[in-house]
């Protein structure tokens, strides 16, 4: 019971709190949250309000404490409103599913489902999250909640490949929740991974009429228009990938940008972007920007550098890895003078500027030269283990994330096993990172797979392209792999998925890339069976086996 000077003073504290929160005045909020818990320590509100203020000053800890005692008092569905927002986006409590799955099957709600997606999200726990999923479908929702779950539904069927259920949480999403943006894009992009592209085009269209600057529409606009072959205007829309989806790789120059103008007399800096296997791809352009006359500087990663000092003349390589700015901290921070240049650009704006049509690709012939010696090492030394063998380099994994198409780009043993039936040919392990236990399983199902020791892609790139060299052709998914056998000039098959990558294209056979590239689509969503059969069909007519 309440004292009279109590209840006197918790009014007086209810009122100063009307007015800090109207005034947007978190610090007095936080001392008079303070001091109401100290009056009446059995209310989760207030400790839930205290934890909201606390979060929001990046105070974890102290903010742990009142979570710990709100949640342990008689539910109250403000309290989850307020501090599982918070929760879902902390490692302190994503990493904790079993904790997470407790206070979820305590009170099934969107707050705490939320805390729950994101912790076995983080273990990739896909049966049970899809379990959950379903489960929160069946509660109470606003129609817009509930979208929003269709929406995280989606995204699972996605991440395993199974667009057409995710197109069909999408579709049923925007029933509940027409117009909403999220929706259309994601759509989009799922119609995409099935070939169905003017449809995707329908609901692009529909998320600029909204917002004509949505930048990962014009993004993914761009993709599709540069895997149809519409280079031009798919080279201008991609101008918005600083926006879409690398942000991180941006830099800013004082300098203009170069536009395709002589160089003679000139410095023309070209600055990285993306992943090794863009360096190596766009570098097929190095001989051709060379003949506007100047000084070239080119930043690539340091792992190619022995490789690309062997292979171009003429040429400044400078590290990405010690080049421009970085963010550290959320603040961006200065690592290493940038040459002086008069004009710069980013490696993938060259296209924009020398591959307009597919007549400008050329006979898209080698352009990397391995070292000769280390190479003909490596073939003598397979000749010496595999004598009489041919040899052929194996690749089965591409992509880290689902915005990277992991899904996609990965072969499972059980896919290679038609490779088991070549007695004449010895593989070669090319995976970049491989692990001892996928090798010794492929054995135990009877394909043979040798891994070299002495190669390791995530140190250096020259090793693997002298043993690349040393190879009679290479089987491979999309992967760096494929980038950097099609620029050595080895015969090269590739397993494409159905919505292939944007530098492939839609249609089969040579890559206008690389000419010693040949290209598999596959017409289904899971399994390899089909494009393999074809690889191994083309390897039989080529003579390589």
């Amino acid at each position: 019971m309440q004292s009279r000077t109590q209840q006197a003073e918790i009014q007086r504290i209810s009122t100063a709190l009307a007015l800090a929160e109207k005034s947007q005045n978190s610090d007095t909020q936080l001392k008079l949250y303070q001091e109401l818990a100290r009056l009446v320590p059995g209310t989760a509100l207030i400790h839930a309000q205290i934890a909201h203020l606390l979060f929001e000053r990046q105070q974890e800890q102290q903010a742990a404490d009142h979570v710990e005692t709100a949640l342990a008092l008689p539910h109250d569905i403000k309290v989850d409103r307020l501090i599982f927002q918070h929760m879902c986006k902390l490692t302190r409590y994503t990493t904790k599913p079993a904790q997470a799955r407790e206070w979820f099957n305590a009170q099934p709600n969107l707050w705490r489902f939320k805390l729950l997606h994101e912790a076995l999200n983080r273990i990739e726990a896909r049966e049970e999250l899809e379990r959950v999923i379903h489960d929160m479908l069946e509660l109470p929702l606003l129609p817009a909640e509930q979208s929003q779950i269709l929406t995280l539904l989606a995204q699972q069927y996605f991440g395993q490949a199974r667009y057409h259920d995710a197109i069909g949480c999408y579709q049923l999403g925007l029933e509940l929740d027409p117009g909403n943006q999220t929706q259309l894009f994601n759509l989009a992009g799922s119609l995409e991974h099935v070939g169905r592209y003017e449809e995707a085009f329908k609901y692009y269209k529909q998320v600029l009429s909204n917002n004509p600057e949505h930048a990962g529409t014009h993004n993914n606009i761009a993709l599709i228009m540069l895997r149809l072959g519409e280079f031009q205007q798919g080279w201008q829309h991609n101008e918005w990938r600083w926006k879409a989806s690398q942000p991180e790789h941006a830099q800013h120059f004082s300098i203009p940008r170069w536009n395709g103008e002589s160089l003679e007399g000139k410095v023309l800096l070209v600055w990285a972007e993306q992943g090794i296997g863009d360096h190596i791809m766009f570098a097929s352009m190095l001989n051709e920007l060379r003949e506007f006359g100047g000084t070239l500087h080119y930043e690539i990663y340091a792992r190619l550098d022995d490789l690309f000092t062997r292979s171009f003349d003429g040429v400044n390589f400078l590290r990405r890895e010690t080049m421009g700015e970085e963010q550290i901290e959320g603040k961006r921070m200065f690592k290493q003078s940038w040459p002086r240049a008069d004009f710069q650009i980013p490696i993938g704006s060259l296209g924009g500027i020398l591959r307009n049509d597919l007549a400008s690709f050329g006979s898209g012939k080698s352009f990397l030269t391995a070292d000769p010696q280390a190479s003909q090492d490596y073939k003598d030394k397979y000749a010496r283990l595999f004598p009489g063998k041919r040899l052929i380099g194996l690749s089965w994994r591409g992509g880290k994330t689902m915005q990277t198409e992991r899904q996609s780009r990965r072969a499972q043993i059980q896919d290679l096993l038609p490779l088991s039936e070549l007695s004449n040919v010895q593989f070669i392990d090319l995976q970049y990172d491989s692990t001892a236990e996928e090798i010794a399983e492929m054995q135990a199902a009877g394909l043979s797979v040798y891994h070299d020791d002495t190669v390791d892609a995530r140190i250096a790139m020259d090793p693997q392209a002298s043993q690349i060299s040393a190879l009679d052709a290479v089987i491979s998914v999309d992967n760096t792999t494929v980038h950097l056998a099609g620029a050595l000039g080895v015969p090269t098959y590739v397993l494409v998925q159905l919505n292939p990558n944007w530098r492939w294209g839609l249609k089969e056979g040579r890559s206008y890339w690389y000419n010693s590239v040949q290209l598999f689509r596959n017409p289904a969503l899971i399994g390899w069976n089909n494009p393999l059969e074809r690889i191994i069909t083309a390897l039989q007519t080529d003579g390589i086996i």
